[in-house]
């Protein structure tokens, strides 16, 4: 009996120690790549290659593995974030005469810094842009909280180096620059470790460093409730769509639009998953079944979403024939503030679709990033296409980031803002 127990105890596997790090890399990649609630617990001990109850050794549940994953991410960027300024700081008084610290020398080396993380962990900025409203309530507010922390060292750090700032532009660029970080995690483009390390924190430094139109003067920054770099303004469904019953009395072009438009703004605020065709309907003021004569189904709502915000986009390519880059820039921030919710789910939500539908949406997005690529390289800033995709994807996520950031809504300057701010990020930093 001892030689057989003796012999099991030889054939059987160790359990790495590092198994509840490893489950939570694996999940945050499958995340990142397929969106939450598209990957179950099954599907992250595959990858790992052990079973599914054997993930809730280390996590009570999926969404305990997001909390993990999120919070530990935003622990670990305020690490690197706090490890980089002491250490040039102290630098600095060690090379200074009078042991001044050197403000500008301060925010590069957190710019280097965090640009490292997030070439390590591209997870890290879809799961606090996109994921962020599907954690529990508690891990939601501690996101909320580190998030604040982090933009308010940010601004404080930001006018150490610039002191005529107010305190809400500040507050806007620190914004822009976690949108430079966060884009990395949705697309591929892959450059040397080194090279991709110094652009993205050359396009961070360029949008702190953007010379925004006009100063908001006293306006003072405030924290407002949402998700970490996309904080979305709630929305009251109940009667957002008016009371007439079945839509009784509305013309059906009409009550498309209006379904298009409420749906897009439930799906920004619970997720696509977190909305039923029933609830569309309702907060609509129509009955359940007759929100399918509109619409054959969620899917089909978010894919006509897509289509519309193409036809948008449509015209500044077209302007881009004789007008150029800045056209097609013009061209986004104007679509992306006239139809925020709509954009959004053009740009997250698109993993939802069926496959045939998420193939050709994907199609139609390359394009339109090509567009973009091939009139960059032409205006000369950046020779580089691969380069020139990490510009573009930066500038894209800095516009529809701060569109949709609940506390620049009043800002008079936004759409002048957003394009000094594109402009930045498309041009500025190393070539």
């Amino acid at each position: 009996m001892r030689a057989t127990t003796r012999g099991r105890r030889l054939r059987s596997t160790p359990r790495p120690r590092d198994r509840r790090d490893q489950l939570a890399a694996i999940a945050a990649d499958l995340f990142r790549r397929n969106g939450y609630h598209n990957v179950g617990v099954n599907d992250i001990a595959a990858a790992a290659g052990i079973t599914g109850p054997a993930v809730y050794r280390h996590f009570p549940s999926k969404q305990a593995i997001l909390g993990h994953v999120v919070l530990s991410g935003l622990d670990r960027f305020a690490a690197v974030i706090a490890a980089a300024s002491e250490g040039s700081a102290a630098a600095s008084r060690d090379a200074s005469a009078d042991g001044a610290t050197d403000p500008a020398g301060r925010l590069d080396a957190v710019a280097a810094s965090v640009a490292g993380l997030v070439v390590e962990r591209r997870d890290l900025g879809a799961l606090w842009r996109r994921e962020g409203r599907n954690l529990p309530a508690e891990d939601r507010a501690a996101l909320q909280q580190r998030a604040r922390h982090a933009t308010r060292f940010g601004v404080r750090l930001l006018r150490d180096v610039r002191p005529e700032l107010p305190e809400a532009d500040a507050d806007l660029l620190c914004w822009a620059a976690l949108s430079v970080y966060g884009s990395v995690s949705e697309h591929q483009v892959s450059l040397p470790r080194a090279r991709f390390e110094r652009l993205l924190a050359g396009l961070a430094l360029a949008a702190v460093r953007c010379e925004l139109p006009g100063a908001v003067a006293g306006a003072v920054a405030v924290d407002v409730p949402g998700a970490v770099a996309v904080e979305v303004a709630s929305v009251d469904a109940r009667g957002a769509g008016g009371s007439a019953a079945d839509g009784a009395g509305v013309p059906p072009a009409h009550r498309r639009e209006q379904l298009l438009e409420l749906a897009a703004r439930m799906f920004c605020e619970h997720g696509f998953h977190g909305v039923t065709m029933e609830d569309i309907g309702a907060a609509a003021g129509i009955s359940g079944p007759s929100i399918y004569r509109h619409y054959a189904g969620k899917a089909d709502l978010l894919l006509a979403m897509c289509a519309r915000i193409g036809e948008h986009l449509r015209p500044g390519v077209r302007a881009a024939a004789t007008e150029g880059l800045p056209a097609l820039i013009d061209s986004f921030v104007g679509t992306v503030l006239a139809h925020r919710d709509l954009v959004a789910a053009y740009l997250l939500e698109g993993h939802n679709l069926p496959d045939r539908d998420r193939a050709e949406l994907h199609r139609l997005q390359r394009a339109y990033l090509a567009e973009w690529v091939t009139r960059l390289v032409a205006a000369g800033p950046e020779p580089d296409e691969r380069a020139a995709r990490v510009r573009v994807h930066a500038a894209f996520a800095v516009i529809n980031d701060l569109a949709r950031t609940h506390r620049f809504a009043a800002r008079p300057t936004l759409a002048a803002d957003l394009t000094a701010l594109a402009r930045a990020v498309l041009t500025g930093g190393p070539a």
